[in-house]
């Protein structure tokens, strides 16, 4: 279920994070709520190799949670057990809610050693560390700056649709509101990168319940010139997106390449 890694930064964009092997998400009970005295909800926050089946936790106390104002919301409850998180959310603003971990930049640079085709990884050294922390007769070294966001949304009522970016990294930037994905319907995301919509993302949408079908059944996507990839999903469900990219980049005093990663959890609705 991992999507194809491009060249350079793929064993790096494989070990960032704590979870590092693991897909990532953040998974409400509910998408879509609609009451005027506000709602809870119950949120995951855990990594597996599964789509949607727990295994290893992550802190929840990192997540940032952003109301329709644009200001913060503070969880009700959180706690973290051995294979998930659990945080309780109490929404009374109507709107789309963003729940977001990640979108710190983390570096990692490789090298080789003369004689040796192994790659060697140094965690959390940029480019301008580099040449104190190499060791002696270190070649090839080589540094990616990592961006790794893991986000969903969450509307009470009606949709809002102010999404800021950061403009680092990749960047998701909804055409369709998540919460207007329906079955059999065509929809649209967009994807930037460094704050310019990004061609050549490579995107993999996964429905839940794939520890019961023999296939995955991930629908591969590239984004067009734009940015954007178009897709309609023929069955209604909770869905994960992956989506991943790397860049050279010139004049960047830390690192030689950018990469990031997506994962992005959504439903589409029954149509």
């Amino acid at each position: 279920m991992k999507i194809h890694k491009l060249a350079l930064g793929a064993v790096a964009l494989l070990m960032i994070g704590q979870a590092s092997a693991h897909n990532r998400w953040i998974l409400p009970s509910h998408f879509n709520l609609s009451n005027d005295k506000g709602e809870w909800v119950m949120v995951d926050v855990t990594a597996s190799n599964e789509t949607f089946n727990v295994d290893k936790p992550m802190g929840a106390d990192k997540m940032k949670i952003t109301g329709p104002d644009g200001k913060s919301v503070r969880p009700g409850s959180s706690y973290r057990g051995h294979r998930k998180s659990v945080v309780d959310i109490h929404l009374e603003q109507s709107g789309t809610y963003q729940l977001k971990m990640g979108g710190d930049p983390s570096y990692w640079t490789s090298y080789q050693l003369k004689g040796d085709d192994k790659k060697h990884w140094l965690r959390g050294v940029n480019k301008l560390q580099r040449q104190a922390k190499l060791p002696k007769g270190a070649i090839n070294a080589q540094t990616i700056e990592s961006y790794a966001n893991v986000v969903t949304y969450i509307t009470l009522n009606s949709p809002s649709s102010d999404f800021k970016t950061t403009n680092k990294g990749l960047e998701f930037v909804p055409v369709t509101h998540p919460s207007d994905v329906a079955q059999g319907e065509k929809a649209q995301f967009k994807f930037i990168f460094n704050g310019k919509a990004q061609a050549g993302v490579e995107v993999e949408i996964v429905r839940e319940g794939v520890r019961y079908r023999n296939d995955p059944n991930g629908l591969k996507l590239k984004s067009d010139k734009k940015g954007i990839v178009s897709f309609t999903l023929e069955q209604a469900g909770r869905y994960l997106l992956m989506a991943e990219h790397e860049s050279e980049v010139k004049n960047n005093p830390q690192a030689d390449t950018v990469g990031g990663q997506i994962f992005l959890t959504f439903e589409a609705v029954l149509d």
